[in-house]
């Protein structure tokens, strides 16, 4: 009954926090309009569930609010509640007519809401929706069974994200980070609220699970943004094989959720669901740069495309709430974006200059805007929004790990041939007919500049990780895969050259078929370390119980397994206990670390590990008698007080 009623709890916690917000936040400002299909209704509102939540306890942080199950629960529900009066109110006034009918809020004429009008573009037949569903389905096979093995709550990173979620259900308040600009709090709100809400624990399998979800919806925005832009079913279905079906486990995909890679999870989820609403708002000025004339018939109306823009500026507003590398990463995707639309648009600027101003001075965008802003400096500001946080982001590259990756090494990452499928969409995108597409431009620039951020940093004089960059160059590839694969077996003829490039074509996704699942098989754990988790879960516990506050403990990172863990056992401070890092770290020239962490472990007779005892005052240290605990049991001063195959504690006198 227990583990129903914890089910039923996690299940209804996903509409309550993950679900209504957004859909509620659609129906106040769009209202039952045919401009969005069901199911991109559905999945859209998860992604502005998650930033609407996050927006509403930046709030509660201004205020000083409390945060508890009621006061959780009535912020929800008030902002639901709100969402669906302001909807009942337009409606009351005909400005949001239930059939999908809209009114241009200038010349107070009804017009017609629906993008694609009558939604061709998801009439799907009996075949594709079959194909759609079993693909699907891989996806989440191919992923949960890979959890299978990993669901215990081990990752390094998931521990980190999990303090400071546990801490902001602990203190009722949001956390500060303690002076750390790596972590940014839209990560974890919405694992807080479901410990407050629903008593859920972190030692379960609720955190990978709300990753997987989230990592589902990302891959369907995918899904639908291409629908959109190419506005062929086939692209899409092809999409969801590249990036779902295929590699669905190396990052960014099921790897990144079990080792609760929160930011870049949620970033993939907002970057695409970005694109998507100012794809659809420019969508309605026509013109060469979208792929029609002016006034295009299949457009947005005017009212609809100013709703879409402010939409796309409040998920960017919270995609800078979440995870500043993605928001760095989209600033320069979205600055190539611009630069491609002024070459490919210059003879039209004059006629389209003046639109898209007139879309930007509209009061919803305006609104969306400068509410942004204040939230942003004067209700509460990302931790990262400093000057250090500055500087280690922008420069040359420190270190050889952000220098740029090799072609070899994203190929490795990648997948060969998805790489060479991904650049030759670009080349036939680049000399296709409708190459001014605003859609093509975007997943043309969204390609181009991650490949130039991640394998030559230097030239945009940046500082960051390069594998961390190249992870999300999944996304544009798989979408320029699918649409070069299409291309050649739509367009080519029926000539001897034109079947012989189509056999080729058959036989390389053939290869990326094979590879792609190979990829996935070569990830599966062969053993699940459950039994020595649980032994650093009770050793843990035992520390907790024989020590205080003032004691102070240290750990060994490099051999116990969830060692990340520990610190939500003892909820004393991000960092304790202290941690021996992997060795490389200290023999790192560009960033000097602390070396006592090592020193006492290592070598704890050492007359530089008896000064760091005596400067940290450390008299606990946890760490693998397999491998370390000999050089303490030699020493008189160290008493072993807690032992299993896998964890030995040792007491300092």
């Amino acid at each position: 009954m227990q583990l129903i009623q914890t089910n039923l709890i996690f299940f209804l916690l996903i509409a309550f926090v993950l679900f209504f917000p957004g859909y509620f936040l659609l129906l106040a400002v769009l209202g039952k309009s045919q401009a969005l299909s069901k199911i991109e209704r559905f999945i859209f509102s998860f992604g502005l569930s998650i930033v609407s939540v996050d927006f509403i306890f930046f709030a509660y942080a201004k205020l000083n609010i409390h945060i508890t199950r009621l006061s959780a629960v009535l912020g929800i529900g008030i902002f639901i509640l709100v969402c669906y009066a302001i909807y009942r109110i337009r409606c009351h006034f005909e400005l949001a007519c239930p059939l999908g009918a809209a009114r241009d809020s200038e010349s107070n004429k009804e017009v017609d809401s629906g993008s694609e009008s009558g939604m061709t573009i998801f009439n799907f037949s009996k075949n594709q929706i079959i194909l759609v569903l079993l693909l699907i389905f891989a996806i989440f096979f191919i992923k949960t069974a890979y959890l299978s093995g990993t669901i215990l709550p081990s990752a390094t990173d998931l521990g980190h994200h999990m303090y400071w979620a546990n801490w902001m259900a602990e203190n009722g308040q949001l956390p500060t980070y303690e002076d750390m600009p790596d972590f940014i709090i839209g990560e974890h709100i919405i694992f807080g609220l479901f410990r407050i809400i629903g008593n859920l624990d972190f030692f379960s399998a609720f955190p990978p699970l709300l990753l997987l979800l989230i990592n589902m919806l990302g891959i369907l925005s995918v899904f639908l943004l291409v629908l959109r832009i190419f506005k062929e079913k086939i692209i899409a279905i092809l999409s969801l094989l590249f990036l779902g079906a295929l590699f669905a486990i190396s990052s960014p995909q099921a790897k990144f959720v079990s080792g609760g890679v929160i930011g870049n999870i949620l970033g993939n989820l907002f970057v695409p669901m970005a694109f998507y609403f100012y794809y659809r708002a420019f969508s309605a000025i026509g013109g060469s740069a979208y792929g029609g004339e002016l006034k295009n018939k299949m457009s947005d109306n005017p009212l609809t495309s100013k709703i879409f823009l402010a939409l796309a500026i409040f998920m960017t507003f919270g995609l800078f709430y979440t995870h500043h590398l993605t928001a760095f990463i989209f600033l320069f995707i979205s600055a190539l974006l611009v630069v491609i639309f002024l070459i490919t648009n210059f003879r039209d600027i004059e006629k389209i200059l003046p639109q898209i101003g007139k879309m930007f001075l509209s009061p919803c965008v305006l609104g969306t805007f400068f509410t942004g802003l204040l939230f942003f400096f004067f209700v509460f500001t990302p931790t990262y929004i400093q000057t250090s946080a500055v500087e280690t982001a922008v420069g040359a590259p420190s270190k050889n790990t952000r220098a740029g990756l090799s072609i070899n090494t994203l190929k490795n990452s990648l997948g060969e041939a998805r790489i060479a499928l991904g650049f030759l969409g670009i080349l036939i995108l680049a000399f296709h007919y409708k190459r001014k597409n605003l859609g093509y431009a975007i997943v043309v620039a969204w390609a181009i500049m991650l490949f130039i951020m991640s394998s030559q940093p230097s030239w945009l004089f940046i500082n960051l990780p390069s594998d961390r960059i190249g992870n999300y160059l999944s996304y544009p590839l798989s979408i320029l895969s699918a649409y070069s694969f299409f291309i050649v077996f739509k367009k080519f003829g029926n000539s001897f050259s034109a079947n012989f490039i189509k056999i080729s074509f058959a036989l390389i996704i053939g290869f990326v078929f094979i590879g792609g699942m190979s990829d996935s098989t070569g990830f599966f754990k062969q053993k699940i370390e459950s039994e020595k988790l649980l032994e650093t879960f009770d050793a843990s516990a035992y520390v907790v119980s024989a020590t205080t506050p003032k004691d102070a403990v240290l750990k060994d990172h490099i051999y116990l397994t969830g060692d990340s863990w520990i610190k939500l056992f003892f909820m004393r401070g991000y960092k304790y206990p202290l941690s021996r890092g992997y060795l490389k770290r200290y023999e790192d020239t560009t960033k000097p670390r602390e070396m006592c962490t090592l020193y006492m472990i290592s070598n704890p007779a050492s007359d530089d590990a008896k000064k760091c005892f005596a400067d940290t005052g450390v008299n606990f240290i946890m760490l693998n008698p397999q491998f370390d605990s000999s050089q303490f049991k030699k020493l008189q001063n160290f008493d072993l007080v807690y032992n299993n195959k896998d964890i030995a504690v040792f007491h300092r006198k």
